[in-house]
């Protein structure tokens, strides 16, 4: 990372690999050897303030004079801008002598366009250290720094393994979790092509007969559009996943389908009632307040009585569906015969970053991550209001059916309820 021959250095690396602390440490170095303007970006506000600048503050020590204000003050007279790249306009700012660019690989190629233009400084060409995890062959950053062609890149790679200061099996617990496409990428850090590659059809093995289950749950993973010929919306998906007694998994349904809000709503009531309160029911909590406020509508007024939750995934999709990719390619995730198999199998064989559509993969992530950890209990106790109210869904399905938009709304929630 102390490379200077070059305007554009990439640190890719595997998680833990020590990228943040290696960039961290350019910029020390440099910002006391070389008086002047220096840039430290992040993806968001928080990595900066959890992460990157402490990681800094640590290093520099009283080689800091003062911090505030997003500028961190050095002993030798530079300034340090700290930028956050949620929106890539952020990029714009002074001119820079050098600048750090952490978990570069989670930014468009809007905000790195825009940066490159600000390094010069004083009549000098300046400098740029991206550190980040690649993210497949086809993304901007491995046209960057994964191309040999190019005179002004030079790029340094590290696995997980290589940081000595990882706990002793740190990696090889992770590794268990992830596919081998997958470890390549997250922690041999290796430019590698994931679309289509994280899971096979051949993995999931399909069986005409259910095996004895420990816990069950439905959880649903929402969309709200019809497609009308011109577009080509996500999907609302359904997994009924089961936990088997001897520890493998079982997609035992899928309900698949493009609806209106109250579309959705009556089919999570339908599939709710017909599942039993035996199930769990999962949902997709969406970030902010009408995130909550739909779990909240669901939990108050339409599943009363049913063991409902909305869940708040973490990580995006690829790394959620890990434990699910790891377990097929161990030959231990089964898939109950039915008329939806073909359509889901060929969604896992597409699965990845680039994929068009991806609901019913992360609707069966999310059952499992949902169930490894606790094993839900399905049974739970409800009032006397609440039977009535269950009793009542039968009579709101059958008259929601007549409410809903249109005759294709209409026609496709009938199928679902086949």
């Amino acid at each position: 990372m102390n490379e200077r021959s070059v305007p554009y250095i990439g640190f890719v690396g595997g998680v833990g690999s020590g990228k943040s602390f290696a960039s961290a440490m350019k910029l020390w170095k440099w910002s006391m050897l070389e008086k002047g303007v220096y840039g430290m970006y992040a993806p968001q506000f928080k990595h900066l303030d959890r992460v990157l600048i402490p990681i800094f503050l640590k290093l520099a020590g009283s080689h800091v004079k003062n911090q505030k204000d997003g500028c961190i003050d050095m002993i030798s007279g530079s300034r340090i801008w700290t930028y956050s790249l949620e929106d890539e306009e952020s990029a714009r700012g002074p001119s820079l002598r050098g600048a750090i660019w952490d978990e570069a690989s989670l930014c468009k190629q809007k905000a790195f366009d825009i940066l490159i233009a600000r390094l010069r400084y004083e009549g000098k060409q300046g400098w740029l250290a991206c550190s980040f995890t690649p993210k497949g062959l086809q993304h901007w950053t491995a046209e960057v720094f994964n191309n040999p062609d190019r005179t002004d890149v030079k790029c340094f790679h590290a696995t997980s393994q290589q940081n000595p200061f990882n706990p002793p099996d740190f990696v090889s617990t992770i590794r268990r979790q992830y596919t081998k496409a997958f470890s390549q990428q997250e922690l041999d850090g290796k430019f590698v092509t994931l679309g289509g590659s994280l899971m096979r059809r051949e993995w999931f093995k399909v069986v005409t007969e259910t095996p004895p289950l420990f816990s069950v749950m439905r959880y649903w993973d929402m969309a709200s559009t019809l497609a009308d010929g011109n577009n080509d919306p996500d999907w609302t998906a359904g997994a009924k996943v089961g936990r088997t007694k001897d520890g493998r998994w079982i997609i035992l349904d899928m309900r698949h389908a493009r609806l209106t809000p109250g579309g959705n709503e009556m089919l999570v009531q339908y599939t709710t009632q017909e599942d039993g309160r035996g199930v769990a029911v999962g949902m997709e909590e969406e970030g902010g307040a009408s995130g909550k406020s739909l779990i909240d509508h669901y939990r108050r007024n339409l599943l009363v009585g049913y063991n409902f939750r909305g869940y708040r995934p973490t990580g995006d999709k690829a790394v959620r569906a890990m434990p699910l990719a790891a377990a097929a390619e161990a030959g231990n995730v089964l898939v109950l015969q039915g008329a939806w198999n073909k359509d889901l199998l060929d969604e896992v064989e597409s699965f990845g970053p680039d994929c068009p559509h991806d609901d019913q993969v992360d609707a069966i992530s999310g059952a499992v991550n949902c169930l490894a950890p606790r094993f839900i209990k399905p049974s739970v106790g409800f009032g006397m209001d609440s039977v009535e109210r269950i009793t009542e869904l039968d009579y709101k399905i059958r008259e929601g059916l007549n409410a809903l938009g249109s005759d294709e709304e209409r026609a496709e929630m009938q199928r679902m309820m086949v």
